[in-house]
């Protein structure tokens, strides 16, 4: 894990990510799949992102923020301004309707946030309507990565001082979702939520938790009966938009156990599934256009079907 090269089986676990993100979005329903899957599809992105996080005490705050600006939120503004453009020009400009309502898919795109109070809010304000909704990940991916940044500075990158310090990072997290009226830009209260998953994905490189976990069967049917019974309990989630289901503590159960099965299977691929694995590699190392993007392709799609007689 110290190594420059890149490990097959992490790039796979987020292959197997984005794939249930693309099957989600669909909007259909693909029963167990979906409902499992929607467990730990956000959940293993932040895990995974906790593995591969190096805390350096000789870096500054600022050369990470610098660092972590370029690789999450220069690519938010890219694809951002890409879809607003779009849409600008065929919604706006070339039916002749531009007006200052033509702007308002830029406050989304500022906000980063799909609506403004929570999905059950009677008249809600929805930002993200360009199909962007998605981008909203890189943005609190970047938060996260920063709130974590802190963390391991005040624990001087020890993981047990950064569990306690976290533990604040949670209560805070559960002051906001219960007491805010408002889902907060940048997804801020759900960053500090995603600093747990982080420090998890740490806590399993450190202790090479993974590899170690692959080789005894017992504890990984223990792993599996905890993520079916949370999950089970916990209910159906939905991170961006605030949507822990029952109970928050659970959720990190759920997400955290589902995620490390996912983890482990995807060493099997690795191992025993040759040019597939190098494919769900290959997949798993362009998740961010994916992520981006998929809502963009399917419209796109569905256009051409629909010109093509599939659809009335």
């Amino acid at each position: 894990m110290e190594k420059k090269e890149r490990v097959l089986w992490l790039d796979i676990a987020k292959a197997a990510g984005i794939l249930v993100v693309l099957l989600v979005h669909t909007g259909k329903s693909f029963g167990p799949l979906s409902y499992f899957g929607g467990m730990f599809y956000m959940p293993i992105f932040f895990i995974l992102a906790g593995m591969t996080f190096r805390f350096r005490p000789e870096e500054t705050f600022g050369s990470f923020v610098k660092k972590k600006a370029r690789r999450l939120l220069l690519p938010y503004a890219a694809y951002n301004l890409f879809l607003f453009l779009f849409f600008f020009v065929k919604n706006d400009l070339l039916t002749g309707q531009a007006g200052r309502q033509s702007l308002f898919p830029l406050l989304g795109i500022l906000y980063s946030r799909n609506c403004l109070f929570p999905t059950e809010t009677a008249e809600n304000i929805y930002f993200m309507q360009i199909l962007n909704a998605p981008t909203w990940f890189l943005t609190c991916m970047f938060v996260s990565y920063l709130l974590f940044w802190l963390v391991m500075k005040a624990a001087g990158g020890q993981l047990r001082k950064a569990a306690l310090i976290n533990c604040g990072c949670l209560l805070a997290a559960v002051f906001l979702h219960y007491l805010s009226p408002v889902l907060l830009p940048w997804s801020l209260d759900c960053a500090l939520y995603a600093v747990s998953f982080l420090l998890f994905g740490k806590f399993l490189e450190q202790e090479k938790a993974v590899e170690r976990l692959y080789r005894k069967p017992l504890w990984l049917l223990l792993t599996a009966v905890i993520f079916a019974v949370s999950s089970l309990i916990n209910g159906s989630v939905n991170m961006s938009v605030g949507d822990y289901g029952r109970l928050m503590l659970l959720y990190l159960a759920a997400g955290s156990s589902g995620s490390l099965l996912v983890m482990e299977i995807s060493v099997f691929v690795e191992r025993h599934a040759g040019v597939a694995a190098k494919a769900c590699g290959f997949l798993g190392r362009h998740t961010l256009p994916v992520l981006c993007l998929h809502l963009f392709f399917y419209s796109l799609i569905g256009t051409v079907l629909q010109m093509l007689g599939f659809f009335s």
